[in-house]
């Protein structure tokens, strides 16, 4: 129904399934990308591996909470983060996110079965994933470092713990590579406006009723002091202090961030509103009632998140950019034999968002120089032929832009800067979206490219 891959790290992570390293991001979810995509180029299995991966956010974060505060509320826990409109909308398709949390579930699950070893392995796996896996372990060594009584145990602890952070670090001298940056120190931030943005996203996401639930989990953990409980949320609201002081702005010069980064926030919401429910269902008087009462909650919530994730998915589907690339890459899978490739001429990576980059990284306190040439690297790049190769059920070098390939399929973007296409043959197909049209055209023969103009 929905057969577009929506996003932009998720269209980069395709696009560029043959590379394991992109920018300042972390290896883990990537090499599940390049796995999958050697194993099947079609997206569509891509896309079930992090969906999987998303089911399992929901069955790790019921089997934390079963652990924590019993089957009752582990299981409307695991119901409401199954349903979330923003767990299940960013869990189809290739993003960091998913994999990120199911790793600390497992982590958080092996820490509390007194499993330290298995604890370090997956917390480590997440620190692969994603940097806020790194405030984790953090928090998980000050615990262990304030009970340990020796230095060697300490030491122990930092290894089983931070193998994955240290590896890192050692291997690019740093948080990240050169002309990357990971910490946005931009002291012109809007950092302030960030809290309110975020909260206003949550609130979309999750939904009053939710919200409402996990406030009363909120009030019950204070109440039952249990330091397992906060733990976790102590985390959690360290993670997202972390964002609002350091997170990357998300467009530059916009005082916001991404969305996706109420991630942890969203999914404590379906754990402390699983245990008000379940705090609900086992009231002594009119016990039974109460239960059918938080089987019905349970069950309206997530019929009502699967409705928001079906809006959210539609929406995604109209965007005319969206559209196009799913257009050409359908014609082009029928249309390509083996081992030819598809030429895209479409407007560039802009100037402005390039000059962005470097800025930051500048006032990251990076490589200025190593980040403008990175800066010119993607000035060579379009975000449409990307979006064309992530949709496309082959390689992703079969998406050619560079003058000195040889396509046999050219699709020219009607807005793509003059000259910038291959000696045209006869067009086949035009396709049309919104404001935007493309023309899918055969390549000319390689002698007649002197007598055919480049439009």
């Amino acid at each position: 129904m929905f057969p577009g891959v929506h996003g932009e790290d998720s269209v980069a992570r395709l696009a560029h399934s043959d590379t394991l390293l992109l920018a300042y991001q972390l290896p883990l979810p990537q090499a599940l990308v390049m796995a999958a995509r050697a194993v099947a180029p079609d997206p569509v299995w891509t896309r079930a591996l992090f969906a999987a991966i998303g089911a399992g956010v929901a069955a790790a974060l019921a089997a934390v909470v079963w652990r924590l505060s019993g089957p009752a509320a582990g299981l409307a826990a695991g119901a409401l983060a199954a349903a979330h409109p923003l767990l299940a909308y960013y869990s189809i398709v290739p993003y960091q996110e998913g994999p990120m949390m199911l790793l600390l579930l497992l982590g958080a699950d092996a820490l509390l079965d007194g499993h330290e070893t298995r604890a370090g392995l997956a917390l480590g796996l997440a620190a692969l994933c994603r940097y806020e896996a790194w405030i984790a372990i953090g928090l998980v060594l000050v615990g262990r470092w304030a009970r340990e009584p020796t230095w060697r145990r300490r030491g122990r602890a930092v290894v089983v713990f931070g193998w994955a952070p240290l590896l890192w670090i050692a291997l690019w001298r740093g948080l990240a590579p050169r002309g990357t940056y990971v910490l946005d120190l931009d002291p012109g931030a809007a950092r302030l406006a960030r809290l309110g943005f975020l909260a206003t996203k949550l609130r979309e996401y999750s939904g009053l009723a939710l919200l409402l639930l996990a406030t009363i989990g909120l009030v019950l953990v204070a109440w039952r002091r249990d330091r397992r409980w906060l733990a976790g949320l102590a985390y959690v609201a360290t993670t997202m202090a972390a964002v609002v002081m350091a997170g990357h702005e998300a467009p530059p010069g916009g005082g916001r961030v991404s969305e996706r980064l109420i991630h942890l926030p969203a999914l404590a919401a379906c754990a402390l509103g699983g245990l008000a429910l379940a705090a609900l269902a086992t009231r002594d008087r009119a016990r039974e009632t109460a239960r059918v009462m938080a089987v019905l909650v349970v069950t309206a919530l997530a019929a009502d998140g699967l409705r928001r994730t079906h809006a959210l998915l539609a929406e995604a589907a109209r965007d005319p950019a969206l559209r196009l690339a799913v257009a050409v890459a359908a014609f082009a899978d029928q249309r390509l034999g083996r081992g030819e490739r598809l030429g895209v001429a479409a407007p560039p990576v802009p100037a402005a968002a390039i000059a962005d980059y470097v800025r930051k990284v500048e006032r990251a306190g990076g490589d200025a120089a190593e980040a403008r040439r990175i800066g010119l690297a993607l000035a060579a790049r379009s975000v449409d032929a990307e979006r064309v190769a992530a949709q496309l059920a082959r390689p992703p070098a079969t998406v050619v832009t560079t003058a000195d390939a040889r396509p046999a399929l050219v699709a020219v973007y009607e807005d793509a800067p003059a000259g910038s296409t291959w000696p045209l043959g006869p067009a086949l197909v035009r396709f049309t979206a919104g404001p935007r049209a493309v023309t899918v055209h055969v390549a000319a023969p390689a002698a007649q490219s002197g007598a055919n103009g480049t439009r």
